[in-house]
């Protein structure tokens, strides 16, 4: 069938818009659906192709649910068949596709679907375990990202390892909290608290590289609030580097005051500061490589506050379309991390459904109305990227810190209802 119809992924975004969709139910999702239809917190769990973009759907109920690794124990309601099911998806999905070199899983806007993300954490894990995936990147700030990669780095140089002693499980749980803070507070919820310590342990062990492909500064930012400023200081020209390091320190911090504040005079300032400091910035590590590929982690980061304070001010003062946007941020980050790391290697991203869409329906889907992550990954990668969008028939989502809240219900002719009956009817 080819209805036109609504994804709560799109209108999560968006309340207004209406996408396009071509949905044909894969023969394998249909037991899946039907077992999922009879889950007390009705979880529906598979892959859908629309219009060239897989839909994996799980339902986000308020009950906590402990990912593949988890540390925590799952909460009383929540029933052992939807740990199954759960299960049951990921292996499904990750086989599909395993032979595929860049895999690209999206989730809800509202960031917030307890099992969502935890089917989404086992499929990394079966990526990085049975398909030889080598790198897992988060839409998040690229600074404190370089941090941790530093802070492993420091980690392995030590007498002994990590584990040598006592005090090596105390810089084990300091790598898990510095990776918290790299992937933000979105995702920084217990149900993935045991994957986290997982992801960890692997990148210390050498088998996966993490990274960041955003150039937002979050405000779990420790590294970039403590780094930056001296950065942009050291390589902004002398004249203004004192100016330049505080000015960026006031706004990682958001010191501002009413004789102070953060209005057009200093975006602008941000704006050339980060500006020039990028483009004095040592880049070259091979002269063979091509300039976005031989950018140091201290040229890519002064780059991305560039292109951040840049947008922001454009953004400010014309309400346009700031350049380069920030899906196209991500896609230039995820070049760069294929050049930097070994020949072939595989590579799994974590983002949002809206940044993983192959295309952008019928209407604009982004605030910027520019084309998503996966639209400019699929001209880059064509049939060796495989993007993987979550979305939920119903349930209650949440951020950290923050009481659980329901979903916003789906209309009758919603792409998940359509693929629940599908399912149901063996289509």
């Amino acid at each position: 069938m080819r209805p036109e119809t609504t994804s709560r992924w799109v209108r999560g975004l968006a309340p207004a818009s209406r996408v396009a969709t071509r949905l044909r139910l894969p023969a394998a999702l249909a037991a899946v659906v039907r077992c999922a239809r009879a889950s007390r917190r009705r979880l529906t769990a598979g892959a859908l192709p629309l219009g060239g973009l897989l839909i994996a759907s799980a339902a986000a109920g308020a009950q906590r649910v402990t990912p593949a690794m988890g540390s925590a124990t799952s909460s009383p309601g929540v029933h052992a068949a939807t740990e199954a099911l759960e299960e049951q998806a990921a292996t499904r999905v990750a086989a599909a596709v395993c032979s595929k070199r860049v895999v690209v899983l999206g989730e809800l806007p509202e960031h917030g679907e307890a099992r969502g993300m935890g089917v989404k954490a086992r499929i990394v894990e079966r990526l990085v375990a049975r398909c030889g995936f080598r790198a897992v990147l988060f839409e998040a700030g690229s600074y404190d990202f370089f941090g941790l990669e530093r802070a492993i780095a420091a980690t392995l140089r030590a007498p002994g390892g990590p584990a040598a002693t006592a005090a090596g499980a105390g810089q084990a749980d300091s790598l898990e909290l510095a990776l918290a803070r790299a992937i933000g507070g979105l995702w920084w919820t217990r149900e993935l608290a045991g994957w986290r310590q997982w992801l960890v342990h692997e990148a210390v062990a050498g088998h996966v590289t993490l990274g960041g492909i955003d150039d937002q500064p979050s405000a779990t930012a420790v590294y970039a609030r403590a780094v930056l400023p001296g950065l942009i200081g050291t390589t902004a020209p002398p004249a203004r580097a004192a100016e330049c390091q505080e000015a960026v320190a006031r706004y990682l911090s958001y010191r501002y005051t009413a004789a102070l504040p953060y209005d057009s005079t200093e975006r602008a300032r941000l704006a050339d500061c980060a500006r020039l400091a990028a483009d004095r910035a040592p880049a070259t590590r091979s002269s063979t490589a091509r300039t976005a590929e031989r950018q140091t982690p201290d040229k890519a980061m002064l780059g991305d506050l560039a292109s951040y304070f840049a947008r922001e001010r454009m953004a400010a003062e014309g309400g346009a379309a700031g350049t380069p946007d920030r899906d196209l941020v991500m896609a230039q980050h995820l070049a760069w991390w294929s050049a930097r790391l070994p020949r072939d290697a595989k590579i799994v991203v974590w983002t949002a459904t809206t940044h993983a869409a192959r295309a952008s329906g019928a209407q604009p889907v982004l605030p910027l109305g520019v084309p998503p992550l996966g639209a400019r990954l699929a001209e880059a990668w064509g049939d060796r990227l495989a993007v993987i969008g979550f979305t939920a028939l119903g349930g209650q989502w949440s951020r950290a810190g923050h009481p659980s809240q329901p979903l916003v219900p789906l209309p009758p002719n919603a792409l998940e209802a359509r693929a629940l009956t599908a399912g149901a009817a063996g289509d």
